[in-house]
Formats: structure tokens, C-alpha cells, sequence
């Protein structure tokens, strides 16, 4: 419980008191609202990559789990609430294509892995596997571009 008494705190708004009565129903997640405090240094902070950067903390080392998989940069198939066709800059009429999806996947999978590693002191870790959850081998983007990476370096 955040709060077990509510008439306290006058200060707030209408609105703010109501916001508070949500969180302490579970109606809506209060992690943001935990993000002024400061963690144990020492701790191991196990999540997702979107809610790690939600999140918005700095980490001594990452751990990237699954690197070779899909999932790192494909979206949910989603056609009644596609988020690029039903965006206002959307142009109307205009067909969403493969080559739609492969850039706009590219572009966040960029943007992911740009944040992460703005979040990271000293090393990140991949972990990947040779073949995937349904047996066959990995070959996803972001192994893809950390070979590239790799290739050049040497």
C-alpha cells in the first residue's frame, strides 16, 4: 500500500488523489513512480530490454540475452492497431508493404539497442544460442549487425 489514509494529504489535487487511489488499486503500475529512489548498487535488475530503459537507470554491465532472436527487433502482428498505419503522418490510401516493416523493424531495434547501450558503464554480454526456440539456427538482426561490427574491428 502506498497510501492508507488519503484525507492527509490536502496539498494534493482532485486529480492527484484519484491518481494515488488508482495506483493502490492496481489499475495502473507504479514502477515510474518509484523512480526517484535509488536501488542497491549491488543488485541484479532482471527485465525485458523496453522495461529496462523504461526504467532510465545507468548499469555497470548488461547481460542481452537471446541475442540471435527475432524478438528483439520484430513487432507484434497487430492489424487492427497497427501503430505506423494509423498515425496521423500516415498517408492515406498508402499500403503498408514488407519493406515498410523490415525498415521501420531495423529502426527500432537501432533505437533499442542505442539506448541500452547509453545505460551501460563498462560491458555488455550476449548470450545466444545456435539454434532458436522452434530448432532452427539464429540468425536475427542484432547478431547480424554484431558480426558486422566484429568483422570490421579486426
Amino acid at each position: 500500500m502506498l497510501f492508507t489514509d488519503l484525507t492527509g494529504l490536502s496539498n494534493l489535487s482532485g486529480l492527484g488523489i484519484e491518481y494515488i487511489a488508482m495506483l493502490e488499486d492496481g489499475v495502473i503500475a507504479a514502477q515510474y513512480l518509484e523512480s526517484w529512489r535509488t536501488g542497491d548498487e549491488q543488485a541484479v535488475f532482471v527485465a525485458p530490454a523496453y522495461t529496462f530503459l523504461l526504467t532510465n537507470r545507468p548499469v555497470t554491465v548488461q547481460f542481452w540475452l537471446d541475442a540471435g532472436s527475432s524478438g528483439w527487433y520484430e513487432r507484434l502482428a497487430q492489424p487492427i492497431t497497427h501503430p505506423y498505419v494509423l498515425a496521423r503522418g500516415w498517408e492515406p490510401g498508402r499500403t503498408w508493404t514488407d519493406a515498410d516493416e523490415v525498415e521501420k523493424n531495423r529502426e527500432a531495434l537501432a533505437r533499442l539497442a542505442s539506448g541500452l547501450l547509453r545505460r551501460c558503464r563498462e560491458r555488455v554480454y550476449l548470450g545466444m544460442s545456435e539454434l532458436g526456440e522452434s530448432g532452427f539456427e539464429q540468425r536475427g538482426d542484432l547478431l547480424k549487425a554484431f558480426q558486422k561490427v566484429l568483422q570490421q574491428s579486426t
